[in-house]
């Protein structure tokens, strides 16, 4: 069934050219929650979660160690081929097509029927759907959430969209504004375009078999959306002088990757896309319409793939190399700076006001590497990355609040890391390997070190 499925998927990204390199499996996939993270290992298709909250793992609270990878709860008889995660919820795709969910249900995110809380935090998997048919051949999940909504997005192996949760901002793609729906409900896509890839940020983004990208929701903010259109509660394709062949998206910026590599940007944050004379102050207005970004980038190469996580974008160029630009505020552009929080009122605690320490060209990242294939982000808040390459390296940089890095690194306690959140980022991509951590590393804040007596940081010594 795995094998039938994903030799579907892959014949559809074959349909509007795709290259192969952008087709090599990796070792691992990574799903990037905002204070949990997923990892399958794609050889044994074992699912594991990583971080300091072990409630949000799909695990039971006696198991692991935080910060060192947990295989998450459930059936020992299956394996996983995709996984998602967001602010407090995740989900997983099981080699049946089978969707497996844990954490927060205030807003169905479940697919249960219910907003009920969850009577253990252990995966569920979803029966049925909205109509009461069985929920199956889903191949790919994604995570969202936005100002008014949130929820989740699948993909089936027919091409099909996939949505539940609070669907308000227009992001049920059906004409309504939204609302919660507890259940996956199918989005009606035009012309019945078959869908190999969707992202979502404040808006949808769906990549079709044909090359064709299609956008909905935004609340009304027509920008988002790329289209020139006023509505926003139907997909419509995206005007874009080619075929596409990937797709990204981060907090108010998106982006379609043309079949020549050619990258086209849109959206409200433009100096987080190179656009315009520099500094955030100075952004130009956002374009109607996507805007042929090959230029402003200048980057020595045609573009690979994309992916952005909340502020930051990133690239693998033909030659396997990394590139990386936006918001560095939490260091997951991966360069190996940030703004010295030392000296940060309040310190060690970024205040997540846009465009602080911008990146405003693409920088080449971990220069000796040649060989990236797949980089790993997220929208929902996420302000870290992995990438891996094609020998099966894993790496991480940006934001390690919730010991999430797979570093083995881990805050010194809840109250200092939610005071001095930034104390434990990574600001430069770094090689991990997160299955051979045998032990953490309990670190307090650098502002405790020098300030040890005052609450919380007395939290720490009394801990040792």
């Amino acid at each position: 069934m795995v094998v039938m499925m994903m030799s579907r998927l892959v014949l559809f990204v074959l349909a509007i050219g795709v290259s192969m390199a952008g087709l090599a499996q990796p070792k691992y996939l990574v799903g990037l929650g905002e204070y949990q993270c997923f990892i399958i290992n794609t050889g044994t298709g074992k699912l594991y979660g990583v971080g300091n909250n072990i409630a949000a793992l799909g695990v039971r609270p006696d198991d692991g160690t935080p910060g060192i990878p947990v295989p998450v709860r459930v059936p020992d008889s299956l394996s996983f081929i995709d996984v998602a995660s967001g602010l407090h919820n995740s989900l997983a795709v099981d080699n049946h097509g089978g969707v497996w969910t844990w954490g927060f249900n205030s807003m169905g995110e479940s697919g249960m029927g219910t907003t009920d809380a969850p009577e253990s935090p252990l995966p569920t998997r979803i029966p049925t759907d909205s109509m009461g048919r069985p929920f199956d051949n889903v191949v790919k999940v994604v995570v969202w959430a936005s100002n008014k909504s949130n929820g989740n997005i699948a993909v089936k192996s027919d091409g099909t969209v996939w949505i539940w949760g609070n669907t308000a901002e227009g992001m049920r793609g059906d004409g309504q504004y939204g609302q919660v729906n507890t259940r996956p409900v199918q989005v009606p896509m035009p012309q019945n375009k078959k869908i190999v890839k969707v992202v979502a940020s404040a808006v949808i983004i769906a990549l079709a078999s044909d090359g064709t990208v299609w956008t909905w929701g935004g609340d009304n903010r027509k920008e988002l959306l790329g289209t020139n259109m006023v509505d926003y509660t139907h997909p419509h394709q995206l005007p874009l002088p080619q075929k596409a062949k990937d797709i990204a998206t981060g907090g108010f910026y998106s982006y379609a990757l043309g079949v020549d590599g050619r990258l086209y940007g849109w959206g409200y944050y433009t100096s987080y896309m190179c656009m315009g004379p520099g500094g955030f102050q100075h952004s130009p207005p956002p374009p109607p319409v996507p805007q042929d970004l090959t230029s402003s980038l200048h980057l020595p190469l045609r573009i690979a793939s994309v992916s952005c996580n909340s502020t930051c974008t990133h690239v693998i160029l033909t030659d396997g190399t990394l590139w990386g630009w936006g918001d560095n505020t939490s260091g997951s552009v991966g360069n190996g700076k940030e703004p010295d929080y030392s000296r940060h009122i309040p310190p060690y605690s970024w205040d997540w006001g846009p465009g602080q320490m911008l990146v405003e060209k693409p920088v080449r990242l971990a220069p000796g590497v040649h060989d990236f294939i797949r980089v790993f982000g997220g929208a929902a808040g996420i302000f870290y990355c992995y990438a891996i390459t094609s020998t099966g390296q894993l790496y991480s940089w940006g934001r390690n609040k919730g010991a999430v890095l797979g570093n083995g690194v881990v805050g010194a306690t809840p109250d200092i890391m939610a005071v001095y959140p930034n104390s434990w980022d990574v600001t430069e991509v770094t090689p991990v390997d997160p299955f051979a951590l045998t032990k953490i590393k309990l670190v307090t804040s650098p502002w405790c070190i020098l300030h040890p007596k005052g609450s919380p940081c007395n939290q720490f010594e009394a801990s040792q």
